[in-house]
């Protein structure tokens, strides 16, 4: 047998988990390897040492624990109900900030769209204050879409940096 046998034979010891054969192994190797001895020595120290401990280490009284716990399960009914409203709150806020936008969007759109415009705007510009576009370039690699309004006579320019699959 090798050390590095010996020593995954060491844990296994350790365990219990050795038939009568590699034990006798074991003892052959560490009896005459002083390395593979003291690391024997040092697990069964520390094997020792974690018993005595856990063995000295104060247990709580499992009575009083499991009464504090249904005492803190019963008065949070109360508590729970004011965080789950603060958490109703929260996500309403999620879902409604953005369709409250996208409603402004869509009702902005409809009015331009419509035919109405704001006081004191005319509707109709005079043609020297129409810009007119025959191309757009748009820098790098950017995904783009151009429309053009057949009323308004608008060239709208959609550019994105995402790539698009």
């Amino acid at each position: 047998m090798n050390c590095r046998e010996a020593q995954s034979h060491l844990f296994a010891e350790r365990d219990g988990a050795l038939d009568f054969s590699q034990r006798t192994a074991l003892d052959g190797h560490v009896a005459h390897c002083a390395d593979c001895r003291r690391i024997r020595d040092e697990l069964s120290a520390a094997l020792t040492t974690w018993r005595d401990e856990t063995a000295r280490a104060p247990l709580p009284d499992v009575e009083r624990e499991w009464h504090a716990v249904r005492r803190k399960i019963r008065g949070g009914a109360e508590a729970g109900t004011a965080t789950t409203t603060a958490r109703s709150r929260r996500m309403v806020s999620w879902f409604a900030i953005p369709f409250a936008a996208a409603a402004a969007l869509m009702l902005a759109l409809y009015i331009g769209s419509s035919g109405s415009s704001p006081q004191g705007v005319s509707p109709q510009l005079p043609a020297s204050q129409i810009a007119r576009a025959d191309s757009v370039e748009v820098p790098g690699n950017a995904s783009t879409m151009v429309y053009v309004d057949d009323k308004s006579g608008w060239l709208i320019v959609w550019a994105s940096d995402v790539k698009q699959i």
